[in-house]
């Protein structure tokens, strides 16, 4: 991730086995938006895209297919360890322009975004709800300053529907919420943050749900790990409360 540290920590990793495991649902809950995104391209189709907290790209890798191809990338994550494998994970994808990597923070976007001029496109995923509020006007600045448009996906909103329902539902649902506020991150209120902030700085602002859907009747292993991944997690945020 690029550098998701709250007022009074030091940056968090995300581990690259709990990235991987959640690449299948992300794409799974990110296909209704398919349209709404190759509208984007087709309205400011990109030369530059730059991937903030990239972490293993798969933004990135399922971004590929909607583009032309030839874009060149510019990918930034504070975690050096996930950023070694992201580019030639990119390249294998289909990606034909130049790919670049830098191990920086958030505040490598302004810098990025002069060098490449007009026509690029800032991504992200999964990373808005693990910034600050300050983390959140400072990306938006970035984008309202070079007039870039965006695509910022996959960021937790709060809402949970588990069934069979229990009467502990909620409290757990409370409970984890709290947890991602933690060190004055944004958390649950991240994407509705963002959305007011830059629709203040004058951009047209489209909000999906990209909800996942998990069952534990699945027959997949990898979506099985995933479920089982996203509930014991949760358990133990939920249980710090």
């Amino acid at each position: 991730m690029a550098d998701v540290r709250g007022d009074d920590q030091q940056p968090r990793r995300i581990a690259a086995d709990w990235l991987s495991l959640r690449e299948t649902l992300d794409a799974a809950a990110r296909h209704s938006t398919v349209d709404a995104v190759r509208t984007l391209l087709a309205e400011s189709p990109p030369r530059t895209v730059i991937d903030v907290g990239c972490g293993t790209g798969s933004g990135g890798r399922w971004l590929l297919p909607l583009l032309r191809g030839n874009e060149d990338w510019v990918l930034i994550d504070h975690d050096a360890d996930l950023l070694a494998h992201t580019a030639a994970r990119l390249r294998a994808s289909g990606a034909r322009g130049e790919i670049n990597t830098r191990c920086a923070d958030l505040a490598e976007l302004g810098p990025a975004l002069t060098e490449a001029g007009d026509a690029a496109l800032v991504i992200c995923s999964a990373l808005l709800d693990l910034l600050t509020p300050h983390q959140l006007e400072a990306l938006v600045t970035d984008l309202a300053e070079h007039r870039t448009p965006f695509l910022l996906a996959l960021s937790v909103t709060g809402g949970i529907a588990i069934q069979p329902g229990l009467p502990e539902d909620e409290r757990f649902a409370a409970a984890f919420n709290r947890h991602q506020q933690r060190g004055g991150r944004c958390g649950p209120e991240a994407a509705s943050r963002t959305a007011t902030l830059a629709q203040r700085a004058g951009f047209q602002v489209t909000s999906l749900e990209t909800d996942w859907q998990l069952d534990s009747a699945e027959h997949d292993a990898g979506r099985l790990d995933a479920l089982h991944r996203f509930i014991t997690d949760r358990a133990t945020a939920a249980a710090e409360q």
